[in-house]
C-alpha cells in the first residue's frame, strides 16, 4: 500500500474488508515481495494526491492503480512500480496495460496455469463534498478503490 495518509489507511481498511467479504484472510505487509507467488496479492500504489478547497465545497483528488494477481504476482507489480509507472492522464492506461502484460509474460514463463490479473486505475479519481454535509471524501474514494477489488475478486469466482 502505497498512499499519503489519511488515503492510506482508509484504502487499507476498506479493501481489507472486502477481502473478508469474500472469506480471504488479508494479511497487510509492509515487504510484499517477500509473498510473491504464495497467494493472492492485492497492490494499491497511489502516490499523488490533490485538494481544492471553495468556500462551500471541497474537492479531494487520488491517482493511481489497484493491481491484483490470483496466483499473486508481487514481482511483476514491484519491478513497474520501480521502473516508473506514468502518473499522467494519457501515460496511466500504458502502464496499466504494460503491468498486465509483464505479469502474464511472467506467469506464463512459470507455467502457472491461473493467471487471473486485473488493473484499475485512476485519473484525478474524485470526491467533493460541501462544507454543511457529513461525507467523509476519504471514505467515498475508498469506497470506489474497494468495489473494483470486489469486482475483481467476484470474476474470479465465476
Amino acid at each position: 500500500m502505497l498512499a499519503p495518509e489519511p488515503y492510506g489507511q482508509v484504502i487499507e481498511r476498506s479493501i481489507t474488508e472486502v477481502a473478508k467479504v469474500h472469506n480471504l484472510t488479508p494479511i497487510v505487509v509492509d515487504d510484499i515481495i517477500n509473498y510473491d507467488l504464495k497467494g493472492r496479492v492485492v497492490i494499491a500504489y497511489f502516490p499523488m494526491v490533490g485538494e481544492d478547497n471553495r468556500l462551500l465545497k471541497k474537492t479531494y483528488r487520488l491517482s493511481g492503480i489497484l493491481y491484483y494477481s490470483y496466483p499473486g504476482d508481487a514481482e511483476s507489480a514491484i519491478e513497474a512500480i520501480n521502473e516508473g509507472i506514468v502518473l499522467s492522464e494519457d501515460g496511466i492506461d500504458k502502464s496499466s496495460q504494460s503491468l498486465i502484460q509483464r505479469s502474464v509474460r511472467r506467469l506464463l514463463e512459470l507455467k502457472i496455469a491461473n493467471q487471473s490479473t486485473g488493473v484499475a486505475y485512476w485519473w484525478n479519481l474524485k470526491a467533493s463534498v460541501g462544507v454543511l454535509t457529513s461525507r467523509d471524501p476519504y471514505e467515498m474514494i475508498a469506497d470506489e478503490v474497494a468495489n473494483e477489488l470486489d469486482q475483481f475478486l467476484k470474476s474470479d469466482e465465476t
